[in-house]
């Protein structure tokens, strides 16, 4: 989309897992040594035993779908059905290159995370602009080459207040650069040194036109180079300051190996894909096909002197879609861990009550995606009313969404409902935000007053506009609700299907595969505006999306690829928004600026949106 992060370039742990462990247990499959018994009728001659090797403690992790590839820019990984697994078994053979923990940066395979506080690590410094030369558009928030009339914003300035129009002389912009240093004794698991070239061989390989990555980061990066064999340099485009700097390192790759294969080789490569070297506790042993993946403890693993890994061998199970029958082997030992790819909320209800009965040990961190509810508040065809262009009309039906239930019922209480587009975890959080509420007898008395009325001589419960503004009378409250495929998502829309029933108003549901979804502006059903609600999921990153609700991002003929499928429109949140996403982090101004956009967002008579629950689990789209 125009201004999401494409957070392909690099590996993060977001602590985002959710684990059920038990005692460990071998399946029959796997071949585990055991230290012989004697047979005690068979006389032998005395002599000092020989001391048998310890056996080899094996943890078996159960997930729901084979990964296609695990080559890192596959098209199967970047946009599959099994991205959670295949991010799942990465952790194992890669580690880092950075963590992301409670929306904090940690180094992992750098000696130390970057800093615009110590100028050696990063720095924002004035840099003289020609025309043609690419730069940062504040107004479309693309990369694009300075021409006449253009808006670019000056050296220093960080808002659109102090933004200029180009006029075709030489001007000055800021310009930032952010130093990577990776340490000394990170091995690939082959006993070759991880350099800063397997991180240059990762950015290239990111940029080719090959790889079917974004290019978001790629598009406004003016380079990424080598400095030496353990420092990279990244330097943006002038006038792109990107908030989460901290992050743009690219995950390397190792080029001894893969260096004279091409983009278009490698997609293909089937070493890379299935035997994918990398530097973390575990190297992949052996694949069997349908069944598992079986990992060795790496020798070469930098963390090796602090006892770790802790497991001498690691299996990747593949159950497929019975979370019955994984649960079964996870309580008879064949499985140690559940990853969260084969729960749904059933299972989840189950393994919270076995985990109250001390049967198993059960680990829920908070996701880092939100669910949420968008009305179409100006559908782009003249053919289908605006039943939700009145702020009144939306608030009335969120009223009607117990929101609290749904994540009781789905995830037993894990969930939180947050009053914003941020998780409540996110240090960014306005808090006192005013709740939003579930009080259908008020949502019903307000509906009524509105002209949302019930006939008294209508065989139905379905309301229908008496005198609502801008609709012709007779005009039902109907709508189809489009929502992301998935097994919690359906019970999700059942219980928001059944909560508007109670009032009066008609949900059709209809469930969209995620290319479907994602179909870009004039053809998608979402993206090109033709729908009455959507329910998603969408990434809480450590720099708040606001831009999902930018005016400037509603997706159109100049705008193809916008955001704002809800049609959102309100100046002041946008003046907000664009020193959000302009601003520097860490100071007064941006978490000032951040603050604004989620009060005005909440409190505007303009409300799209009714955030349903911050997911206990991640999920992909």
């Amino acid at each position: 989309m125009s201004s999401i992060k494409g957070k392909v370039p690099l590996l993060l742990c977001l602590g985002i897992f959710i684990l059920m462990l038990t005692a460990c247990g071998v399946p029959a499959d796997i071949d585990i040594p055991l230290t012989g018994i004697p047979d005690e009728t068979q006389e032998s001659p005395i002599h000092t035993p020989t001391a048998e090797p310890p056996p080899l403690k094996t943890l078996i992790v159960c997930l729901k779908d084979e990964p296609e590839s695990l080559y890192l820019y596959s098209e199967s990984y970047l946009y599959g059905e099994a991205s959670l697994e295949t991010n799942a078994i990465f952790q194992a053979i890669y580690d880092g290159p950075i963590d992301i923990l409670n929306y904090e940066v940690h180094p992992v395979i750098l000696d130390r995370v970057p800093d615009l506080s110590d100028a050696d690590d990063a720095r924002i410094e004035p840099l003289a602009v020609l025309e043609g030369d690419t730069y940062f558009n504040p107004i479309t928030l693309q990369a694009e080459n300075l021409r006449s009339g253009k808006t670019y914003l000056p050296s220093t300035c960080r808002s659109m207040d102090c933004a200029e129009v180009y006029r075709g002389e030489e001007v000055v912009m800021d310009q930032m650069t952010v130093q990577f240093n990776i340490r000394p004794d990170i091995l690939w698991s082959d006993g070759e040194g991880l350099t800063a070239h397997d991180s240059v061989f990762s950015f290239d390989l990111d940029q080719n036109a090959d790889t079917p990555t974004t290019k978001y980061l790629v598009d406004r990066s003016f380079s990424y180079e080598a400095s030496d064999d353990l420092t990279i340099r990244w330097t943006g485009i002038p006038g792109f300051l990107d908030a989460e700097y901290q992050t743009l390192f690219w995950s390397p790759l190792p080029k001894h190996q893969l260096g004279e294969f091409s983009a278009f080789e490698l997609a293909r490569l089937e070493g890379a894909a299935r035997k994918p070297l990398g530097w973390g506790p575990y190297v992949i042993d052996e694949w069997t096909a349908g069944k598992n993946i079986l990992l060795t403890k790496n020798e070469n693993y930098f963390r090796g002197s602090e006892g770790l890994p802790k497991f001498d061998r690691l299996v990747f199970r593949f159950l497929g879609t019975d979370s019955t029958a994984a649960i079964q082997q996870l309580l008879t030992g064949e499985c140690d861990i559940l990853d969260e790819s084969l729960l749904d909320s059933p299972s989840l209800q189950i393994l919270t009550q076995y985990s109250d009965e001390g049967r198993i040990q059960l680990s829920v961190i908070p996701g880092a995606v939100i669910e949420r509810l968008d009305f179409n508040i100006s559908p782009s065809s003249t053919d289908q009313a605006a039943i939700f262009s009145d702020a009144s009309t939306r608030s009335a039906i969120t009223g009607c969404i117990d929101r609290g239930g749904i994540v009781d019922a789905l995830w037993g209480g894990l969930g939180v409902a947050p009053d914003s587009y941020i998780g409540v975890s996110n240090p960014l959080y306005a808090s006192g935000l005013a709740q939003i509420p579930f009080d259908p007898e008020s949502a019903i008395l307000a509906l009524d007053e509105m002209g949302w009325r019930i006939s008294p001589d209508s065989d139905t419960s379905l309301r229908a506009s008496h005198g609502v503004p801008g609709l012709r009378n007779g005009t039902p409250l109907s709508f189809t609700l489009f929502i992301a495929s998935g097994d919690f998502r359906e019970e999700m829309s059942d219980r928001i299907q059944t909560d508007l029933a109670q009032c009066g108003i008609e949900a059709s549901i209809e469930m969209l595969d995620p290319e479907s979804l994602t179909e870009p502006w004039p053809d998608g059903p979402v993206f090109g505006r033709n729908f009455g609600m959507v329910g998603w999921s969408w990434p809480d990153w450590i720099t708040p999306l606001c831009e999902m609700f930018s005016p400037s991002d509603i997706p159109s003929g100049d705008k193809p690829y916008g955001i704002n499928v809800s049609g959102f429109n309100d100046a002041e949140y946008q003046a907000a928004c664009e020193d959000v996403l302009l601003g520097i982090p860490d100071t007064i101004e941006y978490e000032d600026a951040v603050a604004q956009t989620q009060e005005i967002f909440r409190e505007s008579s303009f409300r799209s949106w009714s955030v349903v629950y911050f997911s206990p689990l991640s999920t992909h789209q």
